[in-house]
């Protein structure tokens, strides 16, 4: 690529600040760290001639006369900045990241993706995540991760836009990298070397045209959800301190959220059932445990920020959710509740009202209290009926 200007050529890389001259290279990856570079591509692919490269690439871009001679695009909005898209399989293994730094967000969703799909029998959808304390922080530091299951791969995008924006980038997104494993015969179960950077190259372009080809967006929107239900019914309730698990209590007894099925109880004599049903909660109780505490560590430790909820689509417009409320002394509380997510912090408030006592003080390895407030939970929710907040 030729250019008079020398100072416009003196661009570095983002990752390693190696000092790119030309030739530069078509894929636009750094010849030090051999990482994609933002730069280098905005050099290589500048905003002229970015339009036409985009059409020739199978993205559709609506356009109205405004007057003779002049465009207007009509497209739809992303964040001012995505702050990760990945994809990964089914299977666990990584096929593509944007951010090396961010790769975690990889097996945290597959994680996710086992409570979704093997407790809660749903799909996993958004997630809402806190960057900093939920009270001091501003909305517009908030991200949303948006979710995609398909063909075998689950699709993750995080950044702060809407349903609709989100799901237009996936569609879009989405059908590059599907017509990509076909063209190539790419089997994603069994990734090469050579495959993973040639989808990573490939992937890294696509998403720069993309982020280029859309208005910026500043204003934070608000997941939006449609709903059936007016009530939010309550499954689960858990409180950690600094990934200690201090209470753990289900209260499904419908058996709901499947936990029977996941391990094989069979009483010995009619004697034995009631025994069998302790066994059951005590050890549905560990898992959810578990299972929470991993996710939880995972985004406290690499985002620093928490989740606020993670939707869970269970059918037409039905919805679970795995909701996170920061407390005082470094304590969480973590709830799984099935409906109408505007009932949320009504329901915590009341929760709260039986903790304050436990979480005035930082855990201090006794459970005596927790136990107890374990059970006043348990007590206070014999009243309402189904579980159910209004």
């Amino acid at each position: 690529m030729e250019n008079e200007d020398k100072s416009y050529r003196r661009v570095k890389c983002d990752h390693c600040g190696y000092t790119f001259y030309p030739p530069y290279r078509n894929d636009c990856t750094c010849g030090n760290c051999k990482q994609f570079s933002k730069n280098l591509f905005k050099l290589v692919y500048g905003k002229n001639n970015l339009t036409n490269e985009i059409e020739t690439k199978g993205i559709k871009i609506e356009t109205t006369k405004k007057t003779k001679g002049t465009v207007k695009k009509k497209i739809p909005e992303v964040p001012k900045k995505l702050f990760f898209y990945g994809i990964v399989s089914k299977e666990r293994v990584p096929i593509f990241y944007n951010d090396k730094k961010c790769k975690y967000i990889l097996a945290l969703t597959n994680d996710l993706d086992i409570i979704s799909s093997s407790i809660l029998s749903g799909t996993l959808d958004k997630m809402l995540i806190f960057l900093g304390n939920e009270k001091e922080v501003e909305e517009e530091e908030n991200l949303i991760a948006h979710f995609l299951e398909r063909n075998g791969a689950i699709h993750v995008l995080v950044g702060n836009f809407s349903d609709k924006d989100s799901y237009w980038i996936f569609t879009q997104v989405s059908t590059f990298f599907n017509d990509m494993l076909k063209k190539q015969k790419i089997n994603i179960k069994k990734l090469s070397k050579f495959e993973k950077r040639e989808i990573s190259i490939k992937m890294n372009i696509y998403l720069n045209y993309i982020e280029e080809a859309v208005e910026l967006k500043v204003k934070f929107e608000k997941p939006s959800f449609k709903y059936i239900d007016n009530w939010l019914r309550l499954h689960y309730v858990g409180l950690s301190s600094e990934s200690v698990g201090v209470i753990s209590l289900l209260l499904d007894k419908e058996n709901i959220l499947k936990f029977e099925e996941q391990k094989h109880f069979k009483p010995d004599s009619e004697q034995h059932v009631s025994r069998i049903v302790e066994e059951i909660i005590d050890f549905s109780e560990s898992v959810m445990t578990a299972k929470i505490e991993v996710i939880l560590a995972s985004i406290l430790g690499n985002m620093k920020g928490f989740p606020r909820w993670i939707s869970i689509k269970a059918g037409f417009q039905k919805y679970y959710f795995l909701s996170f409320k920061k407390l005082d002394n470094q304590y969480f509380l973590y709830c799984i509740t099935e409906g109408n997510i505007e009932k949320l912090e009504s329901m915590e408030s009341l929760l709260y009202l039986y903790l304050k006592d436990g979480v005035c003080n930082k855990f201090s390895s006794s459970l005596k209290i927790f136990n107890q407030m374990k059970n006043k939970i348990k007590d206070i929710m014999e009243p309402f009926p189904e579980r159910k907040f209004y």
